[in-house]
């Protein structure tokens, strides 16, 4: 059983008190229609309300793991902020390992699939709950910024590991497990090579500067107002994408796209990245979800990837 912090009570009652205002002020509304415009501001306030606590405060889902060759080992370490987390691991055979991280309301047995994939070409597996996710402590999502510390800790872990190669570690990321990934590579330089799909921005500045779209303009007031809603339930304010990434070069760095947001968005993270970078695009697809619009191309893409930046003859092989 995970506790509850003081902050999920604080902005479980922030929830509570924009939905009995929208209530309150329609039913007042109906007396007198004059006051529709004042729930139609509710209204707007409201939906970043719940989005913002909805990302702070992810809906916890532990699940069995599926039935799999795998033989994973259950694991709990530290992340470097002192937090108890969970995690899975199965050693490789070509030396090279690849940390895997999860969506937002997800949990590692979600990423399951892909280490079935990367297993197969030969990688050893750590996939884990990210805090506040899963069997992990905590009770609050953060978009990455000390989720940072437990992509930091996972790698502390396979440092300690005798059937780990130091220099042969890469990452794969989804969604928040994307975000955590680019973070948590800037306190390490353990992690030699990254996948990130499904990127998305953490402040308004990854936007893209001045919107040209009429559709865009109008979203500028709701999501200013949810980044500012998510950093006071959050506890504090992430650097944005478009600031950190080209901190990673030289390390190599895949971005994945799908879906029109997505990619919009990660042309403008490829723009601003170091090299060398990649970016691959699927149009037909969805957020965080390419494997299920091209799973052969997307396997293809992602073994050679690591397979050429983690176990290529020119890799050192000190530890």
């Amino acid at each position: 059983m995970h506790r509850k912090s003081w902050r999920y009570y604080r902005n479980s009652t922030i929830v509570w008190i924009s939905f009995f205002l929208l209530l309150f002020s329609a039913a007042y509304a109906l007396r007198y229609p004059a006051y529709w415009i004042l729930v139609l501001c509710i209204w707007f306030i409201r939906s970043p309300v719940r989005k913002a606590f909805y990302h702070a405060h992810p809906p916890r889902r532990i699940t069995w793991l599926e039935k799999t060759a795998l033989q994973f080992r259950e694991v709990t370490f530290k992340s470097r902020d002192g937090l108890t987390l969970f995690g899975r691991f199965v050693p490789g055979r070509n030396k090279g390992t690849i940390l895997l991280a999860h969506d937002l309301g997800q949990a590692n047995q979600d990423m399951l699939f892909y280490a079935e994939i990367l297993s197969n070409a030969g990688f050893g597996i750590f996939m884990f709950d990210l805090r506040a996710h899963g069997s992990s402590d905590g009770d609050t999502s953060t978009n990455g910024m000390r989720e940072a510390e437990d992509v930091a800790g996972a790698v502390d872990y396979l440092l300690h590991r005798i059937d780990v190669n130091g220099q042969r570690i890469g990452a794969l990321g989804i969604g928040l497990g994307a975000q955590a990934i680019l973070r948590g590579a800037l306190r390490t330089e353990n992690i030699r090579a990254l996948v990130l799909e499904g990127l998305e921005p953490s402040t308004l500045s990854d936007h893209g500067g001045r919107q040209q779209s009429f559709l865009r303009l109008l979203k500028i007031p709701g999501n200013w107002l949810f980044y500012k809603l998510y950093e006071y339930m959050s506890g504090g304010r992430a650097a944005g994408v478009l600031e950190i990434i080209r901190t990673l070069a030289p390390r190599p760095l895949l971005l994945i796209a799908s879906g029109a947001q997505d990619i919009y968005f990660n042309h403008l993270f490829y723009q601003a990245a170091g090299v060398p970078r990649e970016l691959w695009e699927v149009p037909a697809g969805e957020h965080g979800a390419a494997i299920l619009a091209n799973s052969h191309a997307y396997i293809q893409r992602i073994t050679e990837f690591f397979q050429r930046e983690l176990v290529a003859d020119r890799i050192g092989e000190a530890i």
